[in-house]
């Protein structure tokens, strides 16, 4: 138990949350999620610290206001300052369900938290959850960024996952020690989904064939993948702007200054002004724009997802296709 208090407490620590905020934490019924629910509110008593917890119901499986509902009151029990159970409907869209769900629960999140005033949201992923999201980012040949997995702090600081050094055995036993009793999603099981059969499937055979600890050296490339990009942005976000000048609805590139950068800086300086547009670029999408800053010869403008690109002379323009709310560049 005391590794799982510890990793909360020290986790506030590092990001100042101090006696009377707000802390929301996402609560599935799970034993991850109900450990670090106690947990928190176990130190949020020392520290006069409020603890909001919610538990969303996605109402994608049968019992599952049932569920719900008990987790709630299992966290009224713990001694929550509130908690409460929000329904959310996921759409049938071309993300995916899981996708969706996830698109429609961070939805939810954000809404409680604005709506309680928490400082942050607390996620219980633990490390056993990040070593089979870098397996699944490897296996989808998605980049570095995919690859460095989940990060303690991320949403630009709304979000915290103290647990990510936790193993899911270590969560277990501290539901059982304190006496809890935990959710056992049936989905966990249900290998249609590529997460579950990584868990089951992947991970195991890696253990067995190449030794122990697969999962912790997995967590670890994901830690050290996070420094590196960390660096790289913040040397991408500098190199935007200088080499970068925006409108109401257009950025526009200097291509010599580009052509200065590294590929691995021009690239991320593309994806930022992409991004700025309102797009969700792909790599293809990255790589056609960097096209007309190194192999330039009189190519006709590019249209992408949202943007349509054109280069006259030394500049490339990325204009907007669609309507951006004020202040978006």
């Amino acid at each position: 138990m005391a590794d799982v208090r510890r990793a909360v407490r020290e986790l506030w620590d590092k990001t100042a949350v101090t006696e009377g905020d707000v802390v929301a934490v996402a609560l599935s019924g799970g034993a991850d999620s109900l450990a670090l629910t106690a947990a928190s509110i176990f130190e949020a008593n020392k520290a006069g610290i409020q603890i909001a917890v919610i538990t969303v119901n996605h109402n994608l499986q049968e019992g599952s206001e049932l569920v719900a509902n008990n987790a709630k009151k299992q966290a009224e029990e713990l001694g929550a300052f509130i908690a409460e159970v929000v329904s959310i409907s996921v759409p049938k869209n071309s993300l995916g369900m899981e996708a969706a769900a996830r698109n429609e629960r961070y939805k939810a999140l954000d809404l409680f938290a604005l709506k309680h005033k928490a400082k942050f949201t607390m996620l219980g992923h633990t490390l056993d959850d990040q070593a089979e999201t870098v397996l699944l980012g490897l296996a989808r040949g998605s980049g570095a960024k995919s690859i460095a997995g989940m990060s303690e702090i991320s949403g630009d600081g709304k979000y915290l996952r103290p647990l990510l050094n936790i193993r899911r055995e270590q969560t277990v036993s501290f539901c059982t020690d304190s006496g809890l009793e935990f959710w056992s999603d049936p989905q966990n099981q249900d290998e249609k989904f590529s997460r579950v059969k990584v868990r089951k499937n992947i991970l195991p055979i890696l253990e067995q064939e190449l030794g122990p600890g697969m999962a912790l050296a997995l967590a670890r490339t994901a830690e050290l993948l996070q420094e590196d990009i960390s660096y790289l942005e913040a040397q991408a976000s500098e190199a935007f702007e200088a080499a970068s000048k925006t409108t109401s609805n257009s950025v526009i590139l200097d291509c010599k200054k580009l052509e200065e950068l590294p590929k691995a800086l021009g690239s991320r300086v593309i994806h930022q002004g992409l991004v700025l547009l309102g797009a969700e670029p792909s790599k293809a999408s990255i790589d056609s724009v960097y096209e007309l800053v190194t192999n330039w010869h009189g190519q006709k403008p590019l249209t992408l997802p949202s943007v349509r690109v054109e280069r006259r002379n030394n500049e490339i323009t990325l204009k907007s296709t669609k309507t951006l709310k004020p202040g978006a560049c």
